[in-house]
């Protein structure tokens, strides 16, 4: 039996313990309070499965037992099942060990106060919403001292922080910094227990120590060397080389992700078996023995890790090589699958949050799809490609299959370009890796041979850009796909059976093989056919990329803005239908964040349109008990509803590249608001393509004393003018937001007079590109070119590939 078909024999033995070990900390990670009743269950569950198994091989010699092997299955059986619940009693003991440190009950009663704390990084500090702007940051770092007029804890609480960007200074790893912000707890589940959003730049208490500053150095000189690099190619070097995508811009962060090549900028197995291989080779050319061949790798990957820090793709990457190398040394070959599964357990027995994160996921089922798959497919497109192209369509085709069913979590698409890009860009990231460490290692020794190496790399890396690029621009590359729970179990049906027709379709009889490849091309023509008769025709004509929408509506006002997969509407306009179709034509299924800015019925109206599909929802003061009706409506569909006030802030999408947003208006504070126009909910999102300021229906008067009460920070890319374009307009407020492009909700034929003339010749005045919805429609802006945005308009039918407006 060779080594793929011995690795298919046995890869659910392996696989299992894994995968009980990963579910079950997901679940506790969600359930804390279950969490040391579940490791009891699971130990006792163990112990007996143990002892039962020891039993029956004890008794093997009984001829009753003996026949037919039926002992040894039954004890197999009881020690997986045994190995299965010791691994889960580990993981949900772990989860009960440390989830009280976690969320602290003395901090969790501040509820959103601000707090003084102290913190130590954990992740270098990367642009955060608006990134090209460098308008704020945010990093991963332990919350360990905070004080709410007094210390109220000393320990070590995992946040994400968010705050503003300072030119000369970026926190890195190691660092201890002071800082001041409004605590939002997350999901007990969540990675990160909580988000700190912080008004003011933090202050640095101490430097990182001398242990990790050596690998800060590298970092930062290889960062450097990229910066002077031209155009993405430069960007991307920092991010092939040691992960570190700091200087990525929005546009190349989109072009990546369009065209699934985002994972090249992720260290993986194939930096680490770099390292290790260039390592061994290297000690064994100065004729060093075996034991110093393993021990001089091992170190050259601690090194490595601590130089591109412990993301959770490093750590599966280098653990795996780390038990491939220890138990090799041994004598004792350990297959991928096996060193896949033990790296599991171990890091989730060490830290079981990182089951809910997707970068842990989407290492873990990528590498499975590549061991387990990428040789029968080999197998499969060899008898009608040469091998080795076989081999180079194999391996990108696997990593997406087995990673799909998570894909369509994050975004709810198929990504149809993501194999051929993968095959294209892919031998391209190895040079482009191996140059950029190279480049790294060499900035303090010689700056001149260094930037000579890095110019090498830049190279593949821009080809690795012009790929993305070109596959990010191709129409209908992307096919919406049912979101949710629904479009998880249409794409795993498939994608499972796929796998069984490549692992065991020699162990199936014909006509079990021709009934689930039946069953796989039926189920993606359905399913594809719906969503390509449905999506497709828009998706041709429309930009899949878009990040805001202006949904034409009428004399009313319903905005959309979008964060990778994650979605906020502003207003839901006059009528239910109008919205609707809106909605149906972009493909909106789920709303992450509804904001009613005011309950006039141009603004509420419409309701009915998303009643059940909302998550959260912001609404304004309320005026009377028909205002009230509105939240009760939402509350009891489910929605998680509370009232706006300045200050409010949060994420649209995951805590790692959600868009943060703040509500700056109506303020309390500022007294003197009745309900009505002047008490709107204004609020700010950051998306990673443009900040974006959303004004209701509020007058020059309360623009002016919001404009008092804040500092609006970096100029606004995008504004929705106020109140429909009428005349009532601040022209302090409109020459201090700068927009680029100011878009105007509003009816034809209304009868207000909307938009003035005044309100237009206003914003044309301070350079903004004013679109319009009765003269276009419903406008889409999606990334353009140099910051710009690419326009489509309902009545144009195309998208405007010069785009307008552009960061300032």
């Amino acid at each position: 039996m060779g080594e793929r078909d011995g690795a298919a024999s046995t890869w659910p033995r392996m696989l299992v313990p894994a995968a009980v070990t990963w579910i079950g900390a997901a679940i506790c990670c969600g359930m804390p309070g279950a969490a040391w009743g579940t490791a009891l269950v699971a130990f006792v569950t163990a112990t007996l499965c143990l002892v039962c198994a020891v039993s029956i091989q004890r008794r093997g010699a009984d001829a009753a037992t003996r026949a037919a092997g039926q002992g040894e299955i039954w004890a197999t059986m009881l020690l997986l099942g045994a190995c299965c619940a010791a691994t889960l009693g580990l993981v949900t003991a772990s989860v009960a060990a440390h989830a009280p440190d976690r969320q602290p009950a003395a901090l969790r009663a501040l509820g959103s106060s601000r707090v003084t704390a102290e913190v130590v990084v954990t992740a270098d500090a990367v642009p955060s919403g608006t990134a090209s702007s460098g308008s704020s940051i945010r990093f991963a770092a332990d919350l360990v001292s905070v004080s709410h007029g007094r210390v109220l804890q000393e320990s070590s609480v995992p946040v994400l922080v968010f705050a503003p960007a300072e030119a000369d200074r970026s926190p890195r790893v190691g660092e201890r910094w002071r800082i001041t912000g409004a605590l939002r707890w997350n999901a007990p589940g969540d990675a990160r227990a909580a988000l700190v959003f912080v008004r003011d730049p933090p202050t640095r208490l101490e430097e990182t120590p001398a242990a990790l500053g050596w690998s800060t150095s590298l970092r930062s000189g290889l960062i450097e060397l990229a910066g002077s690099l031209p155009g993405p190619g430069g960007e991307l070097l920092p991010g092939l080389a040691i992960g570190d995508v700091s200087q990525v811009g929005d546009e190349v962060t989109g072009w990546m992700q369009q065209s699934s090549l985002s994972h090249l900028t992720a260290v993986s197995g194939a930096n680490c078996a770099v390292i290790v291989w260039l390592i061994s080779s290297a000690v064994a050319a100065l004729g060093g023995g075996r034991a110093l061949r393993i021990s001089c790798a091992l170190l050259a990957l601690t090194a490595f890790v601590v130089l591109v820090t412990p993301q959770p793709s490093v750590q599966r990457a280098a653990l795996m090589a780390a038990f491939v190398l220890l138990m090799g040394g041994f004598g004792r070959p350990l297959r991928g699958l096996a060193a896949l599964a033990l790296a599991v357990i171990v890091l989730l027995v060490n830290d079981p949050w990182l089951a809910g994160q997707y970068g842990f996921g989407l290492s873990v089922l990528a590498t499975g799809g590549l061991l387990l798959l990428s040789g029968p497919l080999t197998d499969l497109l060899a008898r009608w490609l040469p091998r080795r192209i076989a081999a180079l369509i194999a391996i990108p085709a696997a990593a997406q299959l087995a990673c799909q069913p998570m894909l369509v979590l994050l975004d709810p698409s198929i990504q149809l370009g993501g194999v051929p890009a993968n095959l294209l860009a892919g031998p391209a990231a190895a040079p482009s890796t191996l140059l950029g460490l190279l480049a790294c290692l060499l900035a303090p020794v010689s700056t001149p041979l260094a930037m000579s190496v890095a110019w090498l790399g830049w190279v593949p890396a821009s080809w690795i850009a012009a790929v993305a690029r070109w596959f990010a621009g191709i129409p209908a590359a992307r096919v919406p796909w049912p979101e949710g729970p629904l479009g998880v179990v249409l794409v795993t049906i498939p994608t499972l059976l796929i796998a069984i027709l490549l692992l065991r379709g020699r162990e199936l009889s014909a006509g079990w093989r021709r009934a689930i490849a039946v069953v796989v091309v039926l189920s993606l023509v359905v399913l594809c056919g719906r969503t390509v008769g449905v999506g497709l025709g828009t998706a041709l004509h429309r930009p899949g990329d878009w990040t805001i929408a202006a949904c034409d509506v009428g004399q009313g006002d319903a905005v959309l803005l979008r964060q990778g997969g994650s979605t906020a509407l502003v207003d839901v306009g006059p009528d239910p239908e109008p919205l609707r179709s809106c909605l149906d034509g972009l493909g909106v299924t789920r709303i992450d964040l509804l904001v009613l800015t005011h309950y006039d019925l141009d603004h509420v109206g419409g309701l009915e349109a998303v009643v059940g599909l909302v998550d959260h929802a912001l609404v304004g003061p309320v005026d009377d008990p028909a205002d009230e009706r509105i939240g009760r409506v939402l509350r009891d569909a489910g929605a998680e509803v509370r009232q706006a006030a300045s200050g409010d802030q949060g994420l649209l999408g995951d805590p790692q590249t959600g868009a943060p947003w703040q509500v700056l208006w109506p303020d309390p504070a500022a007294g003197g608001i009745e309900p009505g126009n002047d008490a709107s909910v204004v609020v700010r999102f950051d998306l990673a393509a443009a900040s974006v300021l959303l004004l209701g229906d509020l007058g020059a008067e309360a623009q002016d004393r919001l404009l008092g009460r804040h500092t609006l920070g970096q100029a606004i890319d995008v504004v929705k003018v106020s109140h429909h374009g009428s005349a009532d307009q601040s022209e302090r407020l409109a020459r201090s937001l700068a927009a680029s492009v100011a878009l105007v909700s509003v009816g034809a034929d209304n009868g207000y007079g909307h938009p003035t003339r005044s309100a237009l010749d206003l914003y044309a005045g301070t350079g903004a590109e004013i679109l319009r919805t009765d003269e276009s429609g419903t406008i889409l802006l999606a990334p353009g070119e140099a910051g710009a945005f690419r326009v489509w308009s309902e009545r144009a039918g195309a998208a405007d590939p010069t785009g307008v407006g552009g960061r300032r």
